[in-house]
């Protein structure tokens, strides 16, 4: 790539930019005088200066295949077929997979099928190869199929977690009983006198009349830590709590 000439400072300067290598990998077809088609691939690798390089491979990717026919794409057949012929042209899909390597029950390795499927339906789906991640260069043959998650994601699904919810009427001098673990909210209604409400952040007083809640609300947080809620004499409150 040419050089890039530069102003600034005091005078001119030169930048030679080098334009990395990229590939790409197609699946074609080879289609013989006499109906029969090879699938293939050819990968295309462009060079740092622009050169296009092609190379035909068989479908594991290594071995050097040389065509003898019509390459055309894999999705129909080069010339029109007499009526009750065996038809040529195949159509080339693609399936993805997940396979369970640990056998948790869960894909962690996710592939891909390629398959010649006969649009006429007389000839019976061929699978041509298996490769990992979708790479055509990457022969897989998978140990344990299962099912993907949704939409191919394998990462372990996650699991419902019931919340439970509990309540108290507190008198004068009361003390609420709450869960000794898991708690997510609290709820604390001040009817008569005060409440004081002991977290790990301190005391709060809560006046007649007045209603306060806590929660969790940060990703970050487990449960919240409240140590004790304790009306005053002559008082009462309403407390309301859920937990996990």
């Amino acid at each position: 790539m040419a050089g890039k000439s530069c102003c600034g400072g005091g005078g001119a300067s030169t930048v030679n930019v080098t334009m990395p290598a990229d590939n790409e990998v197609v699946v074609l077809c080879d289609q013989a005088t006499d109906g029969t088609v090879t699938p293939f691939l050819r990968r295309y690798s462009v060079a740092s200066d622009g050169t296009v390089t092609a190379t035909d491979t068989a479908l594991d990717g290594t071995t050097a295949y040389a065509t003898a026919g019509t390459v055309t794409t894999c999705g129909g057949v080069a010339e029109e077929e007499s009526p009750g012929s065996v038809p040529s042209g195949k159509q080339i899909i693609e399936r993805c997979g997940c396979d369970d390597t640990d056998g948790d029950g869960v894909g962690d390795v996710q592939y891909t099928e390629i398959w010649a499927i006969d649009p006429d339906g007389v000839d019976a789906p061929a699978l041509l190869g298996t490769y990992q991640d979708g790479d055509l260069t990457q022969p897989y043959t998978p140990v344990a199929p299962v099912d993907c998650t949704t939409d191919g994601d394998v990462s372990t699904p996650t699991t419902p977690v019931p919340v439970h919810s509990g309540g108290a009427n507190l008198a004068a001098s009361a003390a609420a009983t709450l869960p000794t673990s898991g708690l997510q909210s609290l709820t604390v209604t001040a009817l008569t006198g005060t409440t004081d409400v002991v977290t790990d952040s301190g005391t709060l007083t809560v006046p007649a009349g007045a209603t306060v809640t806590w929660s969790v609300s940060r990703d970050q947080d487990q449960e919240l830590t409240v140590t004790s809620v304790t009306t005053a004499a002559a008082s009462t409150a309403l407390v309301h709590w859920t937990y996990v």
